[in-house]
């Protein structure tokens, strides 16, 4: 990840830009990822679906119960398409804004303490852990302990954490 510092040679409405760009680079590899994991799991719980209703796993006994586990792992694999639905759908609705004295859904935050952690919060993909032009960040929701921690913080707020110890939000895109 590229991070744009303020210069004398560089005005906040470039600096801005650049940010924007960098965040909407993520944000669209983040939704190709999770489009390509949705078409994957959409395909998994076709085949579990398919397993569970095949003649092959019609109960033998009543102590057979392959039938009725593959109608399990099939329902919990529709829902995991469900949810991951709905995080795309948040994901392609969210508009990035360039408020960077407040975290929002969209900032990227750079915390500091011992160690410096960089994240991306966003509405949906928590975990994901990307890397532009050689900088590592995480992705964060506000559902998440770090995700809530950090939603309507700004800079110079000090926070703690068992995960992290005691840091601050130095810098906010």
């Amino acid at each position: 990840m590229k991070i744009v510092k303020l210069n004398d040679s560089q005005d906040l409405a470039e600096r801005r830009k650049d940010a924007n760009s960098m965040k909407k680079t993520l944000l669209d590899n983040i939704i190709n990822q999770l489009e390509a994991d949705l078409t994957t799991l959409r395909r998994a719980a076709a085949e579990t679906h398919k397993e569970s209703t095949a003649e092959e796993n019609k109960a033998e006994s009543k102590y057979d119960t392959r039938g009725l586990e593959a109608s399990y792992l099939a329902e919990a694999q529709a829902g995991q398409v469900a949810s991951l639905e709905e995080g795309l759908g948040k994901l392609k609705s969210l508009t990035l804004t360039e408020d960077d004295d407040t975290v929002t859904p969209g900032s990227i935050v750079i915390l500091s303490g011992d160690e410096e952690y960089q994240y991306l919060l966003l509405p949906a993909g928590g975990g994901i852990l990307l890397e532009y032009e050689g900088e590592a960040l995480t992705v964060v929701t506000p559902e998440s302990p770090i995700g809530s921690m950090i939603i309507g913080k700004a800079i110079a707020d000090e926070l703690d954490s068992e995960q992290l110890g005691m840091v601050f939000i130095s810098e906010i895109y």
